[in-house]
């Protein structure tokens, strides 16, 4: 009988969670212009000189913030596109990389503070999409600095072809 037991519980805490999932997926979905509205603001703020709300950049980032957050909450959209154009905006700016990336864990903070239980699965999930975050926004550092490299070698060229000459 033990056995049976154990295999009960483990079937009631599945359940727990998955109804845990989905009490906060459907309370983020009901608050979700709010959350989205408060974030990207955030992350506004964030950018030098606090971009304006109709800026091309803040216009932007708010429309992939929101793709982002739809797709946080329903594993069945694309999150790649969403997180390289998003990083891709932010490895650009006068900002470090910690605060560039800190814009996931600024979702977090806000979702909890809806008053939500936030489950594994859901901490998991922007755990993971951070690390993917980091990845993107490190590849597109590496171009710009290659970009200036080659700008560089390209300088020193053209000024010893002038020297020469």
């Amino acid at each position: 009988m033990p056995p049976v037991k154990a295999d009960t519980g483990k079937r009631n805490n599945i359940l727990f969670s998955t109804l845990m999932t989905r009490a906060w997926e459907q309370i983020v979905k009901e608050n979700r212009d709010r959350v989205l509205e408060r974030w990207s603001s955030t992350v506004m703020a964030m950018l030098p000189g606090g971009m304006s709300h109709g800026s091309l950049v803040a216009v932007a980032i708010t429309e992939e913030l929101g793709i982002l957050l739809d797709a946080i909450m329903d594993r069945t959209l694309p999150v790649a596109e969403p997180i390289v154009r998003i990083t891709r905006i932010l490895a650009v700016q006068e900002i470090p990389p910690s605060q560039s990336l800190s814009i996931l864990f600024l979702l977090r903070g806000m979702i909890e503070e809806l008053s939500v239980e936030c489950d594994h699965p859901f901490r998991d999930r922007l755990e993971a999409l951070t690390l993917q975050a980091f990845d993107s926004y490190m590849k597109h550092r590496e171009t710009i600095y290659q970009i200036k490299v080659d700008e560089g070698r390209r300088r020193m060229h053209m000024a010893l072809r002038r020297a020469e000459a």
